[in-house]
């Protein structure tokens, strides 16, 4: 090997030991970390429902009708937020409604969500086939401040003029409607419904279902 040609690899070699060195060096710069913790934690929506006032009108022990202001607080107080037997309308299991009978329940609803939400009002009748006429002379009336009313057997969707919910609710904030069920009488009823008759004897299951969504945007004043 000529002495030139072992200059040549010798540089070379050396170019790359520089070059490594630098490359290394960018190993050495000064470092540190901070860590920072975070804590997330989703909000809640939750609703309360409870029942303020009743007023019956039902048959008493000798078959007549009569309208009773249920005045008990234990009787008329109900909280149905939680799981419960207790019929909405106060009918006992061996209570029998007639032609003429109604029940009128006060309810309250309060947000005690960390958001603020809508809601509305479905009332679903579990199974149309079962009473079938009976449900046809049964009318639901839900009282927001604009009446909505409707046979049960149809099945009803109580919304506001704008058909997403009836109202918003702030946090901390509460509202009342009323839910009115009637057994009309067919030979007063403006309603175009069957006769009374059809239905005696059968029975009825529905629920009256509270949907609330959380409101993003505070409603235009």
């Amino acid at each position: 090997m000529s002495k030139r040609t072992r200059a040549v690899l010798l540089a070379t070699v050396t170019l790359m030991l520089c070059i490594s060195l630098i490359a290394a060096g960018t190993y050495a710069l000064f470092t540190d970390d901070v860590k920072l913790t975070n804590h997330l934690q989703a909000g809640d929506l939750s609703i309360t429902l409870k029942r303020t006032e009743l007023v019956k009108t039902t048959l008493d022990t000798s078959g007549y009708l009569v309208e009773n202001t249920v005045q008990s607080a234990t009787d008329a107080a109900v909280n149905f937020t939680n799981s419960t037997r207790e019929n909405v309308f106060g009918i006992e299991a061996d209570e029998k409604v007639v032609p003429g009978s109604k029940f009128v329940a006060k309810m309250q609803i309060e947000n005690q969500s960390d958001v603020a939400f809508g809601y509305w009002i479905e009332i679903i009748c579990k199974d149309k086939t079962k009473g079938e006429d009976l449900a046809k002379q049964v009318k639901i009336t839900v009282n927001t401040g604009a009446d909505k009313s409707d046979f049960v057997g149809n099945g009803l969707t109580v919304k506001g003029a704008n058909d997403s919910y009836i109202d918003q609710l702030a946090i901390g904030a509460t509202a009342t409607f009323t839910v009115t069920l009637e057994f009309l009488d067919s030979a007063i009823a403006s309603n175009n419904i069957e006769e009374n008759n059809l239905a005696q004897g059968e029975e009825l299951d529905f629920d009256l279902v509270v949907h609330a969504v959380q409101a993003t945007t505070a409603p235009t004043p």
